[in-house]
């Protein structure tokens, strides 16, 4: 399954750009190489200075200067997923909730939530400096920090080399677990694209990674409330779901999303992304399909509450990604949302980026770019759906799959369109492939492939 191509650059593209204009700035990093230690102490007055600048520059902590946004890739993330503005939110309680403050009052709400830490950062510590081991695991969870901002998720807190996000979109649960997994995967992949690679270049440990565990729990299933009194005290969400989340993260395996049974099912998500999740033990690869500890319930039962490890490198392929220069080897795809073939679009669909209702259809279009070709030369575009989900296996044979071959049209005998429309029925992640084929029938550029979220958006409005 190849990358999706968009208009916005890689993820590399985007993020690097920021990590490499803090690395030519920077004089600090100059010393975390390993088994140096750095110390402002050690610099004359002229390098403590320009090393001073430097770190201000990274950590952005500069005497009376706003923190600034130490990638500054949200504008881009945001950009590249249709989502307008930039989020500004301050950690702590939700901002759906603050009105419990200072309050005995409770209140049912969904949530989605995200933890994410630090692996090997105790390891830094024998290694490095602390001022180099704050710079290292702040790099992290600022450039977490600004990815979850990016996705419409709210920062609730930093403890120590952990983060705690909640996810409430809108208010609309698909979209926050839409969000909240895009999230997770951009992080992931900032630090096997970014960040890891930049570190391994200063000679920092390749054991540094990070893990994220996510959950659902529906509106019934949470209580946000404020704990403590007065002064001193936070308003948060109390729930199995939440509790769940904190243990996905401690077993995630290294740069890797873990998800709960909960969110998996909320959306349908289908088993092509899933992966369950092993441990070596005894010399052995075994099998953990439940999280554990595998409590009882109140009957004496085993709660064998399901956890699966989200497959990076298949998931991230189906998210916005961007154009290269080379447009020979790639094909451009618009999806347009209507009431039905004929009505005007309603909005442009960016892949796996929201939930999107059953009574829409989507006209795919695509673009592609070829050699100068003879004017009566054909060539076609094939259109081939995969559903997945249980609604869509339950309602049609082989689950409503399909392809269809569709002439493309050119007026310079270059440049290339086609169209195709399909109806939205079945909750679900469902996937679009796109590939170009010549009069033989022979692949010439493909397959893309474009993920759709089907379902109720307005689940869960508070």
């Amino acid at each position: 399954m190849s990358k999706l191509k968009g208009a916005y650059g890689s993820i590399e593209e985007i993020l690097k750009k920021s990590f490499d204009r803090e690395r030519s700035t920077s004089k600090f990093f100059e010393s975390v190489q390993k088994g140096n230690s750095f110390s402002l102490d050690s610099l004359s007055s002229e390098s403590y200075q320009t090393g001073l600048e430097a770190a201000s520059s990274i950590l952005n902590i500069r005497s009376g200067l706003p923190q600034e946004q130490n990638f500054g890739i949200q504008e881009s993330i945001r950009k590249a997923f249709g989502k307008e503005g930039i989020k500004e939110s301050k950690i702590g309680g939700h901002p759906d909730f603050d009105y419990l403050a200072d309050t005995d009052a409770l209140k049912n709400g969904f949530n989605v939530s995200l933890f994410i830490d630090i692996k090997g950062s105790t390891k830094l510590g024998v290694t490095y400096s602390a001022e180099t081991v704050f710079l290292i695991k702040n790099a992290i969870i600022r450039a977490a920090i600004e990815t979850i901002q990016a996705f419409d998720g709210h920062v609730h807190r930093i403890m120590g080399d952990a983060v705690l996000a909640f996810f409430r979109s809108n208010k609309k649960a698909r979209n926050a677990a839409i969000d909240a997994i895009n999230c997770g995967t951009y992080i992931v992949q900032v630090m096997n694209e970014v960040v890891k690679p930049y570190f391994e270049d200063q000679g920092i440990e390749d054991d540094v990674g990070i893990r994220i565990g996510i959950d659902y729990g529906e509106k019934e299933n949470v209580i946000w409330g404020m704990y403590g009194y007065s002064g001193a005290s936070e308003v948060t969400a109390t729930s199995f779901y939440v509790d769940i989340a904190a243990k996905l993260q401690q077993r995630a395996p290294k740069n890797r999303v873990l998800l709960g049974q909960s969110i998996k099912e909320l959306l349908d998500l289908p088993e092509d992304i899933l992966e369950i999740r092993h441990v070596q033990s005894k010399g052995e690869r075994v099998k953990k399909e439940f999280v554990e500890p595998n409590y009882l319930d109140a009957n004496g039962n085993r709660i064998n509450y399901k956890q699966y490890v989200l497959n990076h490198e298949k998931y991230i392929a189906l998210l916005p990604s961007p154009a290269t220069d080379n447009i020979l080897e790639n094909i451009k795809i618009t999806a347009c949302l209507k009431d039905n073939k004929n009505a005007p679009t309603k909005f442009t669909y960016f892949p796996c980026a929201e939930v999107i209702k059953k009574s829409l259809g989507i006209d795919f279009k695509v673009n592609f770019k070829l050699p100068q070709q003879e004017l009566n030369t054909e060539f076609f575009v094939k259109f081939r759906v995969k559903n997945t989900g249980n609604e869509a296996k339950e309602a049609a044979e082989n689950s409503g799959n399909h392809e269809t071959l569709v002439l493309a049209q050119t007026l310079d005998g270059c440049n290339f369109k086609a169209k195709q429309w399909e109806d939205t029925c079945y909750l679900g992640l469902h996937f679009m492939y796109i590939s170009v084929l010549d009069k033989n029938k022979k692949v010439l550029l493909g397959e893309e492939c474009f993920g759709i979220y089907i379902g109720d958006p307005l689940l869960e409005i508070d």
